[in-house]
Order: structure tokens, then C-alpha cells, then sequence
């Protein structure tokens, strides 16, 4: 059974442990929010796009680095070739997210052919900078969206997934849910983990509880690295 006292599951450290389910409402609806943006490359060009901006694009991110959690280039599975980018970014509401990467230089150079920026809550305080690495070890970008019935689901299965959880917790780089703009309905999970390599990802993954109770209806797990502009 899941603990009345702390129904988010959270552990000691997270902001949200021990606070109840109207308190744990208010706190997603009136944190400051982060955004994560989503950029992926144009296949005719956009590698040579990016390219052509990079060195612009170092120094705007570093001008920016105030507002980074996290930030860096989207790969192949190979981690040959970059498709896009995935940036982790603090702004006060949506407008100031399309703000910021309406002005980022790759998307200036056309590098991109979409855009998606998803509201996103993270879990954990530590950022880019701080986060103690492993080194040779690869990092993994998932996105998870709900399904229709999702809430029943993660219902379902809350005590095995904060076990789950807790139990992994070194390998989260970030976490946290994704939700609508306003911050009120949950919409599905990001995360990034740190792994020796792909297959180990995949085994966390598929052991994951949310994952295998059919919480959500998509997954995305792809190859993302630490950004050189960030550090």
C-alpha cells in the first residue's frame, strides 16, 4: 500500500516528500516551471545547418547557462551523427520558452525541421554542472506519454514504482513528470539515466513497473550526451 503521510512517493530530499495530495496539486501547479524543448534536425541539411552555427550557438548557451538544467545534442544509436537537441530549460511560462529557442542559433541556421516544448517538473535539484558523471558511461533521453488510462495505472502499481525507483536512483541524471501548460494534469514522464550502454538502459527500462503496468501508450529512449556549451 502506498503511504498516506507521502502519496507522491518521493524520497527524503525530494521537494515533494511528505506532502499530501492537495498539497502535492498546489506545489506542481505553483512551481517555478522548466520546459523540456525538443529539437530535432532536418534531414536535408540540418546537420550542415548546425554545423555553420555552432560556434553561435556555444556562446548563446553560455549566455544562458543561468536558465540550463540540462542541455546537449540528441544522437544515433552509434553516437556517430547528432539529430537534434534536448535542452532542460527554466522559464516562467511557455512564451519565454519559445522565446529562448526562437533565438537559439542552430534553430536561426534552420537546423531544425520541429520543435516540440512540453511543460516539465523535474524531481531532482542538481543540474548539469553538479551531476557526479561516470565516466565512459552513456546517456539515455526517455520520453514517456500517458495513455488513456494512465492514472489507474500508475495507480496500480505506485508501491512497486517508488521501490523501483529508489532502488536506480544513482542512475538518474534527471527526472520528473511532464504535464499540460498550466501545470495542473500530468501528462507522462522524462527522464535521462546513465548506463554503461544501451542494453542496460532497455533492461531498466523494461523493468520499470509505469512501463510494464501500461502506463503509457509511447516511449522514446534515445542516445543524448552532455552538451560542451554547459560543461
Amino acid at each position: 500500500m502506498a503511504d498516506s503521510n507521502n502519496p507522491s512517493g518521493a524520497l527524503p530530499g525530494d521537494p515533494r516528500f511528505g506532502l499530501n495530495e492537495a498539497e502535492l496539486k498546489q506545489y506542481y501547479m505553483t512551481k517555478s516551471p522548466s520546459w523540456l524543448i525538443t529539437a530535432r534536425l532536418r534531414p536535408d541539411g540540418g546537420a550542415e545547418a548546425r554545423a555553420s552555427a555552432n560556434e553561435a550557438h556555444v556562446a548563446y548557451l553560455r549566455a544562458h547557462r543561468d536558465q540550463l538544467r540540462f542541455a546537449g545534442p540528441l544522437q544515433n544509436d552509434e553516437a556517430s551523427a547528432a539529430t537534434g537537441s534536448l535542452t532542460l530549460l527554466d522559464a516562467p511560462d511557455r512564451a519565454g520558452a519559445e522565446a529562448w529557442i526562437a533565438s537559439e542559433p542552430y534553430n536561426l541556421a534552420g537546423a531544425f525541421g520541429s520543435v516540440d516544448i512540453v511543460r516539465w517538473s523535474s524531481s531532482m535539484e542538481i543540474r548539469q554542472l553538479d551531476y557526479p558523471r561516470t565516466e565512459g558511461w552513456q546517456q539515455f533521453a526517455i520520453t514517456a506519454i500517458d495513455g488513456p488510462d494512465a492514472e489507474a495505472r500508475r495507480a496500480a502499481v505506485a508501491e512497486d514504482h517508488h521501490k523501483y525507483q529508489a532502488s536506480v536512483m544513482d542512475r538518474y541524471v534527471a527526472r520528473g513528470p511532464t504535464q499540460s501548460d498550466d501545470g495542473a494534469t500530468l501528462i507522462g514522464s522524462f527522464m535521462i539515466m546513465e548506463y554503461p550502454d544501451q542494453a542496460a538502459c532497455e533492461d531498466f527500462w523494461a523493468k520499470e513497473p509505469l512501463n510494464y503496468g501500461g502506463a503509457f501508450k509511447d516511449v522514446t529512449l534515445e542516445r543524448w550526451r552532455y552538451g560542451k556549451a554547459v560543461g
